[in-house]
């Protein structure tokens, strides 16, 4: 019998902010933003603001496997970082996530957050401003289902495949895209 137990995300995980600090178009460590990401929450390698390591401290680089959450805005997703990346530090849109790994893979996390009934879920709890935004609280608050770690790394491999045809299939939507545009701009010269 598959054993999966309910909890609040405050149960597996400990929340902090993302960092507001001035950043430049000058060459530094990389400041994510909402922009730098899909809708879907991928990542897009668009950066275009960049902090000064030297007027930093460390400990607000991201860490490997925290989880980047949009607290507030038109789109709620969640991304988890890897070091791979580089060194990065997250804008104050997001909410950092860190999971408790002998409970909880971050990647399952991520997945359950970035499900569209998750997404209804906050859209709801979101309601009734000018500009959506997540309370800490409701966040915290957010119930995951937790199976055994063989089945939620069964569920990873799922949501990586899903996330890597969804990636080719908005490039082939892009390339049609040029492709049909190409088409019509040789029949109106």
């Amino acid at each position: 019998m598959i054993k999966i137990t309910k909890t609040k995300l405050q149960n597996i995980c400990a929340l902090s902010f993302g960092q507001y600090v001035k950043a430049s178009n000058k060459k530094g460590i990389p400041y994510l933003q909402v922009k730098n990401f899909s809708d879907n929450g991928m990542y897009l390698n668009n950066v275009d603001s960049y902090v000064n390591a030297d007027e930093i401290s460390e400990n607000i680089l991201l860490r490997q496997d925290e989880i980047l959450f949009v607290s507030k805005g038109m789109k709620f997703f969640a991304f988890k970082y890897d070091k791979e990346m580089g060194d990065a530090v997250a804008s104050s849109i997001f909410y950092i996530i860190k999971v408790d790994s002998t409970v909880v893979l971050p990647d399952y996390v991520t997945c359950i957050l970035n499900h569209s009934k998750s997404i209804s879920y906050f859209n709801q709890v979101s309601a009734g401003s000018s500009i959506p935004s997540i309370r800490k609280k409701e966040l915290l608050d957010f119930e995951i289902f937790v199976p055994s770690m063989e089945m939620q790394k069964k569920i990873v491999d799922m949501y990586k495949i899903h996330k890597k045809e969804i990636e080719i299939l908005e490039q082939l939507k892009e390339k049609k895209q040029v492709l049909f545009s190409q088409l019509i701009n040789n029949f109106s010269k």
